[in-house]
């Protein structure tokens, strides 16, 4: 989840930092890394609001909601709350339910109405400022943003939000990782002891149907994030083409896509319905991923759990399912000629596919939701303490305030 502000350039002879180098957190932040040596407490329902920071549709906003649905069907209460110019907390292209909203307007602290709950999850870190004043503990869930990994512009603005990321990391609010590669830059840059929740995977709708195999190449992802390396995995499909490989390419993005001068077949299909993707998965025969660096990524696993082999870049958090050779083809991050002979090589090579689906899917069902929501559950109760809502004072399940 990540957006990119406006480039402005740098004065001249400026020196930006060096924004992998370490920034240790103080010492009350550290402290409340401690909340992760609790005992995890009696299993109970939970009172839980989870504090969703835009309506873009990305993975990780799927993820959070996910969480929302999951822990609901559980037991638990769960509360969305949302600070911005929507009406709804849920954006539309979601079908989650939950058990009561808090929507406030750009101008109204949504901290004071965080209250009467066991745990406030926060899923961007500009929303640990917006919930200052919060008198329910919270948790920072930290899904791999681009300035964790150094990603940063050189422009005023960039760096000025990337300060802020430092500065919520510097907080005294315990932080949940979406992988160990996650949890290691955490604790390299900030001294953070980050708890891990791993995302979990819909077995069920992400499943292998058995097609006939075929020529059939799957991209997805959002044209515009350059650290997605798609100009990478054109250039690669063009070097399979060039030694005689012969495919066609689906690019299933949230924008339109420009593509000129490739010399293969490329369908572009734009934000479909979120019930179709596990279908278009299905009727690909390799899937090519290429982004520079990943927390973990969700679209290589859809893909192993849908049956269909990957070949992807040695992007970090994708270690996390994936191994290199086993269930996967891993090449060098940005390594076209790499990358090229590995489409060709699976695409040529039945039995090759055929192995790597199976093992693909075999590594994608140890990462269901069974487990997932285990691992979560009892961060939850850990930063709960043992202590139930109804001891905190009380608060409706709906707060609205915004524009008329």
């Amino acid at each position: 989840m990540a957006s990119h502000p406006a480039h402005h350039d740098a004065p001249a002879g400026a020196r930006q930092p060096d924004r992998l180098a370490p920034r240790p957190a103080p010492p009350e932040a550290l402290r409340a890394d401690a909340v992760w040596d609790r005992p995890a407490g009696t299993a109970r329902p939970l009172d839980l609001i989870y504090v969703l920071p835009h309506h873009n549709l990305t993975g990780g906003m799927k993820i959070l909601l996910e969480h929302v649905r999951r822990l609901r069907q559980r037991g638990h209460r769960v509360r969305a709350a949302y600070r911005g110019f929507a009406r709804t907390a849920i954006p539309e292209w979601s079908d989650v339910e939950t058990d009561g909203e808090i929507v406030h307007g750009v101008h109204d602290p949504l901290g004071p109405a965080l209250g009467g709950a066991d745990a406030v999850v926060v899923g961007w870190y500009q929303s640990l400022f917006e919930c200052a004043g919060a008198s329910s503990p919270l948790v920072y869930f930290e899904q791999g943003h681009e300035i964790l990994f150094g990603d940063v512009r050189q422009d005023a603005e960039s760096q000025a939000l990337a300060d802020q990321f430092d500065a919520a990391l510097h907080l005294p609010v315990p932080v949940a990782a979406v992988s160990h590669h996650v949890g290691a830059v955490l604790r390299a840059r900030f001294g953070r002891r980050a708890t891990c929740w791993f995302n979990g995977i819909d077995l069920e709708r992400f499943r292998p149907d058995g097609h006939a195999p075929g020529r059939k190449v799957l991209l997805v992802g959002h044209p515009a994030l350059p650290f997605k390396g798609f100009q990478t995995a054109l250039e690669a499909l063009a070097a399979a083409w060039r030694a005689g490989t012969r495919f066609e390419v689906t690019w299933v993005s949230q924008k339109p896509v420009e593509v000129t001068g490739v010399p293969f077949p490329l369908w572009n299909v734009v934000s479909p319905p979120q019930d179709q993707l596990p279908g278009i998965y299905r009727r690909h025969d390799l899937f090519l991923f290429t982004s520079r660096y990943e927390a973990f990524p969700l679209p290589p696993i859809e893909a192993m759990a849908s049956g269909v082999p990957v070949v992807a870049t040695q992007c970090g958090g994708i270690s996390t399912y994936a191994l290199a050779g086993h269930d996967a083809v891993l090449c060098p991050v940005d390594d076209v000629a790499s990358l090229a002979r590995a489409v060709s090589h699976v695409l040529a090579d039945p039995e090759t596919g055929r192995r790597l689906s199976a093992r693909g899917r075999a590594a994608a069902e140890r990462f269901g939701w069974n487990s997932a929501l285990d691992a979560i559950e009892a961060s939850l109760r850990r930063v709960a303490g043992g202590s139930s809502s109804s001891d905190r004072p009380s608060r409706s399940a709906s707060s609205k305030a915004g524009p008329p």
